[in-house]
């Protein structure tokens, strides 16, 4: 049934988490700042407000970028810290390290031989083109929809336009995007018409009124729903 398949990236295939606190613990020791789960928590968000704010259209991301930092330092009452010099290096480190979900880089590389797969996100382009270089999922992929390289950002109808007219003879009913986001990845299939599979490991309760095809715990759990078989368990 479906034959092409798009990957969200953050919190779906990589775990942005575990990258996010990396950055922010080394860049607050930069200057001076002992990192706690209290600052990481606060932080965290604060940025995942402004990427809300960023899905909805009311901010920019050059804006974004900028004014995450500027609120959390804020919230936190930390003054005289030079704001552009900090953002700069966090996104040098984000883009410096990933760790895999469920053992993503296999199981992309299993499906590469049955499916094309494209990884369609809203982050920063030259930090996902890193991480995705770094952790070899670019050589799995057939491509990348970068919502700062299109011009859109998921889930607007526009950035899956663009995406989908870079795809080759494609067919909007074989297609399947797989995300963690309902406001970015299961709103944007929605809007964009395709079949949505949400990527839901924490148990989250199912949203009223949820129109999507499918939900998954674990990542390999997308084989009986491509047609293929499960994994045999050790």
């Amino acid at each position: 049934m479906y034959t092409t398949l798009l990957w969200d990236l953050d919190n779906t295939l990589l775990d942005f988490s575990a990258s996010e606190k990396y950055a922010l613990d080394t860049c607050l020791k930069h200057i001076g700042i002992q990192p706690t789960a209290a600052l990481l928590s606060i932080y965290s968000k604060t940025n995942i407000s402004y990427w809300k704010m960023l899905e909805r259209g009311e901010i920019t991301k050059e804006k974004l970028l900028t004014q995450r930092f500027v609120s959390f330092f804020e919230t936190i009452r930390i003054k005289d810290v030079d704001i552009p010099a900090f953002r700069d290096e966090y996104q040098r480190l984000l883009g410096s390290v990933f760790f895999y979900l469920d053992d993503s880089l296999t199981l992309c590389r299993k499906l590469h031989k049955t499916h094309r797969q494209y990884i369609v996100t809203n982050g920063v382009a030259s930090t996902q083109r890193s991480r995705l270089s770094l952790s070899r999922l670019a050589e799995e992929m057939d491509g990348f929809f970068i919502s700062e390289e299109l011009g859109y950002e998921k889930p607007s109808a526009e950035f899956f336009q663009r995406s989908f007219a870079q795809i080759p003879d494609f067919r909007r009913e074989e297609t399947l995007i797989i995300g963690d986001s309902l406001t970015s990845d299961m709103a944007g299939g929605k809007n964009a018409g395709i079949a949505c599979c949400w990527y839901n490991p924490s148990g989250q309760p199912m949203p009223e009124n949820a129109s999507f095809a499918h939900t998954i715990a674990h990542l390999w759990d997308i084989l009986p729903i491509l047609g293929l078989p499960a994994p045999v368990a050790p």
